[in-house]
C-alpha cells in the first residue's frame, strides 16, 4: 500500500489542569469521596471530549464511572498474582530452553529457528509481565484503588496468551536433525596478524562457539551480531575473527572493516578495495565501483568481518553476492559476518543469522567487576562488599559500564563514598542518547566516573578528545599541545614538565577506562570508546539542549562547509578535522562564540579567505596542520583573542608581518614547514606573550637570523645547520631549548666541539628533551665532553635521542664524563644509517634507557662489546629492536640479564645465531621474540632446554606490502620518493608504478611513514597494506 503524503500536521494538546475542572462544585457535591475526583481529573483532562460531556451531566457520567469501576477496578490484585504465577513458569520453561540451546552451540549442533522464535516471544512475555507488577505495586491508590487499575487489568486480559505459549513451549524442539557428513578440512590457512583483545574478557565463549559454527556450516551466510553500545560485540568480533577454527576454512581472503557511525556506502566501497589491493577512484559511481569489487572477487572465498555498522547496504555493491543456501559447490562462498546496534539492520541485510549479545550473568559481571574495582578495595571496609554487588548489579550486565564504574571505584575504601556511588547510579535519569532509553543505566555508569574526574579541568580534558573522529588514534603530544592551547594544563616553570603533566592527565583518564591505549607497543596514541564519545559529545552540547554548542564533523568526508545563520550563532567549537575540504567561504555570517575552530588534516585546503577570519571575533585556538596552506592572509590581525595558531606541517612560505598584532598569541607552531622562508624583521619579537616557538625541522630555523628570537619569553624547537648558529643559540640565555635537531652540519672544528657546544648552556641543560644528530660530518669520532668551565652536569631533561646517517662516525668516546651522566634520564635511542659504526657498547650505562633501535649499520658485528661492569647498569630496557644490520653475529659474547626486557625485534640480521641470554630471561617480563623463521632456526644455542623454554615467546614477523599514491610530477620527485620511502624503518625494498610508491618491508613504522611521506609530499593516499609470512 502506498504511503499517504502529508504536508501539514498539527498536534491537539491536553486541556491544562484549571481549565478541564469545569465546574468543580458539582464534583464536590456528589456522594462520592471528592478524593475519587480529584484523581480522575488528570486522567481525564487530556481528553475535552470527556470533559465537555461531565459539564453536561455530570450525574450521569459518575454513574458510568462507577460502572467501569464495577468492571475494572474490581480488585485487580487476583488478575495480577495469577498472571506472576504464569509468568514463573514461563520463565522456568524458559530457562529450560535456553540452557538447551547454549548446550547446542557448544556441541556444534544446530538450533531450531522455532526454538529461537518461542524465546524471542517468552522473553518478551517476562518483560512485560515484570511492568505490570512494578505498575500495579507503585501506582498511586486510593483506599486500594486507583484509575490505572483500569489499565492494569486490560493489560492482565491481554497478557492470557501467556498460557497458550507456556503449552507450546513443552512441545518445542530445540535441536535440528545432524547434517549430512562433509568432506575432509581443507589444509589450514595462515591468517593475518590477530587482533589485539584484553587478557580481562568475561563471559564470551559461548557465544564465540555458536558464531564459529554457524561460520562453518555451509549454510551460514549474513551473520548480524546487535546489541547496545558496550555490550561487547567489537569484543566479540575480534574472538571470532582469531579463532583458530577460522584459519583452518578455505577462504582467500579474511577482511577486517569498522565502519562507524555515519559511514557511507563509498567509504566501505574504497576501504574494501583498499584491503584487496584494488584501486578505486572517487568520481566512480556507486554502481561501477561495485561493479569492479564484484569482479574482483567473484573467483575468491572470502570472509567479510564489518564491525560497528549504522545502516543497512546493499551486499552486491560491496562485491557480495549473496549465494543462496544450495549453491553449488563450483561458486565461491561468501561470508559475512557484522556488529550493529539495531536488529532492524539485521533484517535489513537479509541476514539469515541473527545473534543478540546479551549483558553479562550476575556471577559474569561480578567476576569482571574484581577485575577492575580490586577485590583488595571491597574487602577494606565491612558492607563495602554487599553495595559491590549492588553497584556491579546496576551496571546490567554491560561490560564497558563494569570496567568504567570498576576503575572509577578502585582506590575508593570509604563505605560512606560507595554507598553514595550506588545511590547516584540508581538515581540518574537521562534523556535518549544516539538510541539509549532514559531507563538504559550506561550513561548513569558512564556519568559516574565522568564525575568522579578530580575537577572540572580533567572532565574538561576527557570532552575535548571527541573533537576527533570516531575510531581515531590521537597522537599523545598533539592531544597535550591542544589541552596546553586551551588553557586546560596549568603553566608550570617549563614546558617539560608541562608535558609531563599532560602525560600524567591522559594516564589518569587511561585508567579510568574512559581513554585506551591505541598502540600498546610504543604507548604513543590513545582512543576514546565510540559510546564514551557519544556520552562526551552529548554533555558538551549540555545534555542535548544545546545541540549547536559543539559541531563535530571530524572525517566526515564532506568537501565543503555549510554555514546556517542560525547555527552559527551559538557554536562555540567547530571541528572539520579530516576532511576533504579545498577551500573556506569568503562570505560568512559572524561566529560571536566560537572560540575553537579545528581544520588539520585538509589536505586539499589551500586557501584561508580574509573575510572568513573576520568572521571569528572571539577566536582563541586555530589548527590549520597537516594542510596545503602557502599563506596566511593579512587579516589574520583581526584575530586579536587568538592564543594558538598550528601550522606543523604546512607548505607555508612566509608569515605576514600582520601576524605580530596578535598581542595574546602565546603558542606558534611552525614544525617541519620547510618552505618557510620569509619572516619579516620583528614580526615574532614583537609578540608579547609567545611562550612557546616551535620551529623544529623548518626551514625559516636555517636561516641566520637567531636575534629574531628575542622576543620568545620560554622555549623554542628549532633545527641549525652550522656550528655557529649553535654558538648562537647557546648564547641567547633568555630561551629554553626544547627541542634541537642538529642537521647537515659541516663546520665542526674538532670531535668534542658539538657536545662542548651544547653543555656549555645552562638553559639547554635545563629544558632539551629531544635531540636528533642527522648528517653532521664528524670524522670517525665523536667525542661527549664536558666544558672545562661545567660542573657535574648532564641534559638531564633529554629522554628522546636520534643519531641518523653519521656517515663517518666509528665511535662514541667519553672523555672525563660517563654515559649516566651526560644522558642520565634517556629514555629513548635510535641509531641508523652510521655505515661505519663499530658498536654501542656505553648504552648499557643508560640507566633508565627503555628502548633502543639499531638499523642500518653495516659495520656492527657485535652490539655490545667488552660489557665489564656496566652489564649491571642495563636494567631498564624494555624492547629492543635491531634491523637490517648485516655483519651482525652477536648481541654480546658475554651474558646479559635485562630483568625488564619485554620484546626483541629482530629483522634481516641473517649473521645473527647467538642471543645473550637463555632460559632465565623467562622468568623476567619477556613477553615476545619477533623476527623471521629462518633466523629463528638458525639459532645456535648452547643449551638444547633453551630453545624450548624461548620458542613459545617467538613470534614469526610478516611482510608487508604498502602501496601509496604520491604527487610526483617530474623524475626529480620520483627519485626522491624512493630514496624517502628506503630509509623508513623497516623498509626492505622500494619501487614505483605510475603514481604508486610500492613497499615491502617488516614491521614498518606506519607513524613514521605517513608523516614522513607528508611532509615531503604534501598528499598522500594509503591505497593498501597487505600482509603475508616472511
Amino acid at each position: 500500500m502506498g504511503q499517504l503524503s502529508v504536508d501539514f500536521w498539527y498536534e491537539t494538546r491536553s486541556m491544562p489542569v484549571p481549565n478541564s475542572l469545569l465546574d468543580c462544585k458539582s464534583f464536590s457535591n456528589h456522594p462520592l469521596p471528592n478524593s475519587f475526583s480529584t484523581d480522575c481529573y488528570p486522567s481525564i483532562r487530556c481528553f475535552p471530549s470527556i470533559a465537555m460531556s461531565i459539564s453536561f451531566d455530570i450525574g450521569q457520567f459518575l454513574n458510568k464511572i462507577c460502572h467501569v469501576a464495577s468492571i475494572h477496578l474490581a480488585r485487580p490484585r487476583s488478575g495480577v498474582e495469577d498472571l506472576h504465577i504464569d509468568a514463573e513458569l514461563l520463565g522456568a520453561k524458559l530457562s529450560d530452553v535456553d540452557r538447551a540451546i547454549n548446550e547446542a552451540a557448544g556441541n556444534g549442533q544446530i538450533v531450531m529457528e522455532e526454538a529461537l522464535v518461542w524465546k524471542r516471544l517468552a522473553e518478551a512475555f517476562v518483560s512485560k509481565e515484570a511492568a505490570i507488577q512494578r505498575d500495579y505495586n507503585e501506582m498511586r491508590c486510593l483506599g486500594g484503588w486507583s484509575w490505572n487499575c483500569v489499565f492494569i487489568n486490560r493489560r492482565v486480559t491481554e497478557m492470557k496468551k501467556m498460557q497458550e505459549l507456556i503449552s507450546r513451549g513443552n512441545d518445542i524442539r530445540v535441536v535440528a536433525a545432524p547434517p549430512p557428513s562433509s568432506s575432509p578440512s581443507p589444509p589450514p590457512l595462515q591468517l593475518p596478524v590477530k587482533l589485539p583483545i584484553s587478557n580481562n574478557v568475561v563471559g564470551m565463549e559461548s557465544n564465540v562457539i555458536q558464531i564459529v559454527n554457524q561460520i562453518m556450516d555451509a549454510n551460514a551466510r549474513v551473520i548480524g551480531i546487535y546489541g547496545m553500545g558496550g555490550i561487547g560485540k567489537t569484543t566479540l568480533l575480534k574472538l571470532i575473527c582469531n579463532h583458530d577454527e577460522i584459519s583452518k576454512l578455505k577462504f582467500e581472503y579474511v577482511i577486517w572493516i569498522v565502519a562507524s557511525k555515519g559511514c557511507k556506502l563509498q567509504k566501505l566501497q574504497m576501504d574494501l578495495a583498499k584491503k584487496v589491493g584494488l584501486k578505486l577512484e572517487d568520481d566512480e559511481s556507486e554502481d561501477d565501483r561495485a561493479s569492479r569489487l564484484f569482479d574482483s572477487l567473484k573467483e575468491k572465498n572470502c570472509l567479510l568481518f564489518l564491525d560497528d555498522i549504522w545502516e543497512s547496504y546493499d551486499l552486491y555493491k560491496l562485491g557480495m553476492e549473496e549465494v543462496p543456501a544450495e549453491h553449488d559447490k563450483e561458486r565461491k562462498r561468501k561470508v559475512i559476518i557484522f556488529t550493529t546496534r539495531y536488529e532492524h539492520i539485521c533484517t535489513g541485510m537479509n541476514a539469515n543469522v541473527i545473534k543478540k549479545v546479551e549483558g553479562l550473568s550476575s556471577d559474569q559481571a561480578w567476576e569482571l567487576f574484581l577485575k577492575y574495582a580490586r577485590e583488595d578495595v571491597i574487602n577494606s571496609e565491612p558492607g563495602i562488599n554487599q553495595l559491590a554487588i549492588e553497584i556491579a548489579k546496576e551496571c546490567a550486565g554491560v561490560p564497558l559500564a563494569l570496567i568504567t564504574v570498576g576503575r572509577a571505584m578502585s582506590a575508593k575504601r570509604s563505605w560512606e563514598v560507595w554507598n553514595d556511588a550506588l545511590t547516584q547510579l540508581r538515581q540518574s535519569q537521562m534523556p535518549e542518547l544516539t538510541g539509549m532509553k532514559e531507563s538504559d543505566p550506561m550513561f548513569a555508569a558512564f556519568k559516574l566516573s565522568y564525575d568522579s574526574l578530580e575537577d572540572d579541568n580533567m572532565r574538561a580534558r576527557l570532552l575535548c578528545c571527541s573533537l576527533w573522529p570516531e575510531d581515531f588514534e590521537i597522537d599523545k603530544v598533539e592531544l597535550i599541545q591542544c589541552w596546553i592551547g586551551l588553557g586546560l594544563i596549568a603553566e608550570l616553570d617549563s614546558i617539560n614538565k608541562t608535558f609531563q603533566r599532560g602525560h600524567t592527565h591522559i594516564e589518569t583518564l587511561t585508567s579510568a577506562c574512559l581513554l585506551e591505549l591505541a598502540d600498546k607497543k610504543y604507548a604513543t596514541r590513545i582512543k576514546m570508546h565510540d559510546i564514551i564519545r557519544d556520552m562526551t559529545l552529548w554533555i558538551s552540547s549540555d545534555c542535548g539542549f544545546n545541540q549547536h554548542k559543539w559541531i563535530v564533523k571530524a572525517q566526515a568526508r564532506f568537501s565543503q562547509l555549510e554555514l546556517e545563520n542560525e547555527k552559527w550563532q551559538v557554536v562555540e567549537r567547530a571541528s572539520f578535522m579530516h576532511n576533504d575540504l579545498s577551500s573556506l567561504p569568503r562570505h560568512t555570517p559572524t561566529f560571536p562564540k566560537l572560540s575553537m575552530l579545528m581544520l588539520q588534516g585538509n589536505y586539499k585546503l589551500s586557501l584561508i579567505p580574509g573575510p572568513f577570519l573576520q568572521a571569528l571575533p572571539v577566536l582563541t585556538f586555530l589548527d590549520l596542520s597537516n594542510t596545503k596552506i602557502t599563506e596566511l592572509p593579512r587579516e589574520i590581525n583581526m584575530l586579536s583573542e587568538l592564543q594558538h595558531l598550528n601550522l606543523n606541517m604546512t607548505p607555508v612560505e612566509a608569515l605576514p608581518a600582520e601576524l605580530s598584532s596578535l598581542a595574546k598569541l602565546k603558542y606558534l607552531l611552525l614544525v617541519r614547514t620547510n618552505r618557510l622562508a620569509k619572516v619579516p624583521k620583528g614580526t615574532i619579537s614583537n609578540l608579547p606573550l609567545l611562550k612557546l616557538l616551535d620551529l623544529y625541522e623548518s626551514k625559516y630555523a636555517d636561516l641566520d637570523e637567531l636575534e629574531e628570537f628575542k622576543g620568545c619569553r620560554r622555549c623554542i624547537g628549532i633545527t641549525l645547520q652550522s656550528v655557529t648558529t649553535l654558538d648562537q643559540l647557546v648564547s641567547l640565555q633568555q630561551l629554553s631549548t626544547w627541542k634541537l635537531q642538529l642537521k647537515n652540519i659541516s663546520d665542526l672544528a674538532y670531535p668534542s666541539q658539538l657536545f662542548e657546544s651544547i653543555m656549555s648552556s645552562h638553559n639547554i641543560r635545563k629544558s632539551l628533551e629531544r635531540l636528533e644528530i642527522v648528517n653532521v660530518q664528524t670524522g670517525d669520532e665523536l667525542i661527549v665532553a664536558r666544558n672545562n668551565r661545567d660542573r657535574e652536569e648532564g641534559l638531564e631533561c633529554l629522554r628522546y635521542m636520534v643519531l641518523k646517517a653519521v656517515d663517518d662516525l666509528q665511535e662514541i668516546t667519553w672523555k672525563a664524563v660517563k654515559p649516566q651522566t651526560v644522558f642520565p634520564n634517556l629514555r629513548e635511542l635510535k641509531i641508523s644509517e652510521c655505515k661505519m659504526l663499530r658498536n654501542v657498547t656505553w648504552v648499557l650505562q643508560l640507566p633508565h634507557l627503555s628502548v633502543l633501535t639499531v638499523s642500518n649499520c653495516d659495520k656492527i658485528e657485535e652490539l655490545i662489546s667488552c660489557v665489564g661492569d656496566s652489564v649491571n647498569s642495563s636494567s631498564s630496557l624494555r624492547l629492543l629492536s635491531l634491523a637490517q644490520l648485516p655483519k651482525l653475529n652477536c648481541i654480546s659474547q658475554q651474558p646479559l640479564t635485562f630483568p625488564y626486557l619485554e620484546q626483541i625485534c629482530v629483522n634481516s640480521c641473517p649473521n645473527l645465531r647467538k642471543l645473550p641470554f637463555g632460559v632465565e630471561i623467562c622468568q623476567n617480563k619477556l613477553k615476545d621474540i619477533f623476527g623471521q623463521t629462518d633466523w629463528w632456526n638458525n639459532i645456535r644455542w648452547e643449551d638444547a632446554n633453551d630453545k624450548i623454554s624461548l620458542t613459545p615467546y617467538f613470534k614469526s614477523t610478516y611482510m608487508q606490502k604498502i602501496v601509496l599514491k604520491l604527487n610526483m610530477e617530474d623524475a626529480k620527485s620520483r627519485a626522491k620518493a624512493l630514496k624517502t620511502a628506503v630509509r623508513i624503518h623497516g623498509v626492505v625494498s622500494v619501487t614505483l608504478e605510475n603514481d604508486l610508491l610500492i613497499m615491502n618491508g617488516d614491521q614498518v613504522d606506519l607513524v613514521a611513514l605517513s608523516k614522513t611521506m607528508r611532509r615531503n609530499f604534501g598528499w598522500v593516499e594509503l591505497i593498501s597494506i597487505s600482509e603475508m609470512v616472511d
